[in-house]
């Protein structure tokens, strides 16, 4: 699927149509983020009870500075290789890349999502952060006209 059916898809899915002007309003933002990226689905883990499997890094200098983030594989060989096999006993769930840049906004305790797209050197990703997705939003609609914005939008 690319990148404009991801983002009909999402759109068209969203609960009603409110929730599907907002989708509509950012759906630019989740796509131009995507276009930085050379797939356009990527492997996720998740847990036995269905929830993707968020990590929390810690900085070693920094103990209480946390970063949760979710890791996208290119391909499912590649969970076994990461981080000495940390993720081995997950299972991999194929989303597509808009999903899952959505779902990076939709849920707060995710802070960035790390794109390793390189099989043979996984210590190398491309991130992007909730942060990053906000501001772009932010800024658009700082540049939309109030009258055509939802009231719900972020």
């Amino acid at each position: 699927m690319n990148l404009d059916e991801q983002v009909k898809k999402l759109i068209d899915g969203a609960p009603d149509a409110e929730s599907r002007k907002s989708v509509k309003e950012i759906a630019p933002i989740l796509q131009q983020a995507a276009e930085t990226l050379p797939q356009t689905t990527y492997y996720i883990c998740q847990s036995q009870e269905g929830e993707s499997v968020i990590t929390t890094l810690r900085h070693h200098r920094q103990p209480d500075l946390e970063i949760k983030v979710i890791y996208a594989f290119i391909k499912t060989e590649d969970i076994s290789k990461f981080d000495g096999g940390s993720l081995v006993n997950e299972s991999a769930v194929e989303v597509p890349v808009i999903q899952l840049l959505f779902y990076l906004l939709a849920f707060p305790e995710i802070d960035r999502v790390v794109f390793l797209n390189n099989s043979q050197n996984l210590d190398i990703g491309k991130e992007i952060s909730r942060q990053s997705l906000e501001d772009s939003i932010e800024q658009k609609l700082q540049q939309a006209p109030k009258s055509q914005l939802p009231p719900d939008v972020c």
